[in-house]
Formats: C-alpha cells, sequence, structure tokens
C-alpha cells in the first residue's frame, strides 16, 4: 500500500519549473569536448570580432567610457577582453593595430570610428576565409586530382596550426640541419674489405 500511494503522488505531481541558470551550469562542460567543427574553427579568419555583433561591442563600449564617450587607444585591448570574456589573439591584436593605428598610443576613439573600423576588420577576414575553399566544383577536384595539381593556398594561408601530423613537418620555417652518420667500421672489417678488394680471400 505505502509503495503504491508513493507512486501514485509522483505519477500525478506536477513537474518543477523549469530552471535556465541551473540547466545553463550543467551544460557548460559540453563545450570541453571542443567546437563543433575543428576546421572552421580553426580558419585564420575564426576570430573574436567574427563572433560578436556591433551591438554588443557598443554595450561594452558605453559600460566602459559612457555613452557618446571616447576610449582611449590605450585601452584596445581591455575593451576587446572585456566583451569577449578572453583575451583576443596576437594575430587579432595586430589586425587592430594596423586599422585604428594602435602603435600611437596618444589618441582616443568614438564609437562611430571604432564600428568603422571593426566592419573594416569583418571586411578582411571574410575575404580570409575564402583561402580555405578550395573547390566549388567536383569536376575540378577531380581534375586537379588526377593531374596531381598542387592546391592553391598553403596550410598557413587557411588555418591557425596544423591540422594534421603532416601539416607539422615545415609549419614554420626554422633552419634545417641534415645530420650525417657515417659508416664506421672496425680495423678487422677494413683489413677483410681490403682483401676482398684484391680479390684474395679473407677466410
Amino acid at each position: 500500500q505505502p509503495a503504491q500511494a508513493l507512486l501514485a503522488s509522483s505519477v500525478t505531481s506536477p513537474l518543477p519549473p523549469f530552471n535556465s541558470e541551473w540547466f545553463a551550469q550543467t551544460m557548460q562542460n559540453v563545450t570541453a569536448l571542443g567546437p563543433k567543427n575543428p576546421w572552421t574553427a580553426n580558419l585564420l579568419s575564426a576570430l573574436g570580432i567574427m563572433h560578436f555583433t556591433n551591438e554588443e561591442m557598443q554595450e561594452t563600449f558605453e559600460g566602459m567610457v559612457g555613452k557618446g564617450g571616447s576610449i582611449e587607444k590605450i585601452r584596445m585591448f581591455e575593451l576587446l577582453k572585456t566583451a569577449y570574456g578572453f583575451e583576443p589573439m596576437p594575430e587579432e591584436m595586430g589586425l587592430f593595430v594596423t586599422t585604428f593605428s594602435l602603435e600611437e598610443e596618444v589618441g582616443e576613439l568614438s564609437w562611430p570610428e571604432l564600428e568603422a573600423g571593426l566592419d573594416e576588420i569583418r571586411d578582411i577576414l571574410t575575404g580570409v576565409a575564402k583561402n580555405a575553399t578550395e573547390y566549388t566544383s567536383t569536376w575540378d577536384m577531380r581534375d586537379d586530382l588526377v593531374k596531381h595539381r598542387r592546391m592553391g593556398k598553403d596550410p598557413m594561408d587557411k588555418f591557425k596550426a596544423p591540422m594534421t601530423n603532416n601539416m607539422q613537418i615545415g609549419w614554420h620555417e626554422e633552419e634545417v640541419f641534415n645530420e650525417r652518420f657515417p659508416k664506421t667500421s672496425c680495423a678487422e672489417t677494413k683489413y677483410a674489405d681490403d682483401m676482398v678488394k684484391c680479390r684474395l680471400d679473407p677466410f
């Protein structure tokens, strides 16, 4: 009887309300498995600015300097880190340094100037992303495969890091040393070789 009553109450009792905060906490470790597509995540164009809109960047911008304010150039790294939630990659900072002339530490940027620069950087990265698409036709790919044509772009023009073990060889232009291992023989072997050369039986 008690077991049947407990079962009946569990069936008729309503489900607890959905807790989105608890669900997010329980699902956060799923990202530790890695990106859904490691090939697209490792593209040169897969930088932080491509995953954040101007509205999100503006929200962080106004949170730091206020609405209608200007941000100092030396605080650009702080702005990106705050907006992303992680430190931007050196490659991305290089783009920002070139676009906004951040080597000149003196100066400020308003939001319209920053917005125009962000759009310019996205246009550059969109062009870089096209390097990863070698073919748009299956027939062209088959033709190049049969004729052993090389790829139009090198792996370093597409990805941030080697995607396969083969790509690790020569990924960086390091100096190569060819170490030689000459044949070494003992005195007895050399004596026997000389006898053979003289057409004598060493045995």
